[in-house]
Formats: structure tokens, sequence, C-alpha cells
């Protein structure tokens, strides 16, 4: 409930405070003394820059496909094939891992949708934290009022979108043959 109510730039701003200001465990902003250019993920001490971002972006899409995700399987679980599964002797693990591989349609749905939400939610945490991305850059070309940069900023994100619910569409036929396109 709390990653669903909850906007990531006011969770930003408070991941800063406690771990950055109070605690001096993490850094607030940049992605290290490099920068973006000598920037290496496998490394603890520029790592270290992404734990506060990741955190404040991922918070309220995983609320939204763990709540998504419980309400599946919880329909699933209420199914008769669960029924006859369990009068056949099915206990535990295997009745869950049927309900879930019947879920796992609707929530690739809903993890597809929430990428558009971790879009428009990197402008205000790249900004904040002042990680140079497409967020950083699409909040710089509104300041400055540069249309062109914003127009194809926008068609790149908005093409990437597209593409992420395409391969969303494929994964769900691929995952459950019921559903046909034709």
């Amino acid at each position: 409930m709390i990653g669903i109510s909850v906007p990531n730039y006011w969770f930003a701003i408070v991941l800063i405070i406690i771990f950055a200001v109070e605690l001096h465990v993490l850094p607030a902003a940049g992605m290290g003394p490099g920068g973006s250019e000598s920037f290496d993920p496998l490394r603890w001490s520029q790592l270290r820059y992404a734990v506060l971002p990741v955190l404040a972006t991922s918070l309220v899409p995983l609320g939204i496909i763990m709540r998504s995700t419980r309400s599946a399987v919880a329909d699933m679980l209420s199914q008769d094939f669960i029924l006859t599964l369990r009068a056949k002797g099915l206990r535990g693990w295997g009745v869950l891992r049927h309900a879930l591989r019947n879920a796992l349609p609707q929530v690739l749905t809903v993890m597809g949708l929430q990428f558009g939400y971790l879009v428009g939610g990197s402008i205000l945490i790249e900004t904040i934290f002042t990680w140079p991305g497409t967020g950083f850059l699409l909040n710089k070309a509104i300041l400055t009022r540069d249309i062109p940069m914003l127009q194809g900023a926008m068609l790149v994100l908005a093409l990437w979108f597209v593409l992420i619910n395409l391969v969303v569409d494929l994964l769900q036929t691929a995952i459950d043959p019921r559903i046909k396109r034709g």
C-alpha cells in the first residue's frame, strides 16, 4: 500500500534525508567522481550512487505489480481447476505453481504498463539525483524551451513504450496458448 500511495519524488527526498544527510551511508546525487563516462555498476564505489535512484524509481511500480500479482493469484486459487488439483492430491507449491503460471499473462500486462510509469517518473527522479538520462534531458528541454529536443526525446520514449508493450504481447502469446492473435 505504501508503494502505491507515495509519490516517487517525495520518496526520493525522504531517502536522501535519511541515507545521505542523517546516516551518511549513500551519496545524495550524481554518478560518482568520474560521471557517466566512467560509471561501472560492478564496483560498489560507483554502484552506491545508483542505490537511492533505483529505490525511489522502483517503489511505485513494484507496489502495483505486487498488488496485482497477489490479486491475480488469489483469483486463480479460487478457480475450479485448483480444486481439481487439490482433489488429486497436489498440495502447497505444486498448486501455487499452477496458479502463478495461469496468472502470469495478467501480471505481464501490468508490468508492461508500469514501464510507462517508470519513464514518466524518471523525469523527476533523474532531476532530483542529477543523473544524466532521458528524464534529465526532458527536464532540461522543458526548462530551456528546446522544442525540437523535447519532441525528439518524447518520440524515442513513446517508441520504447510501444516496443515494450509489443514484447509483452508476444510473451503473453508464448506463455498462454489460449490467447490467439489474429
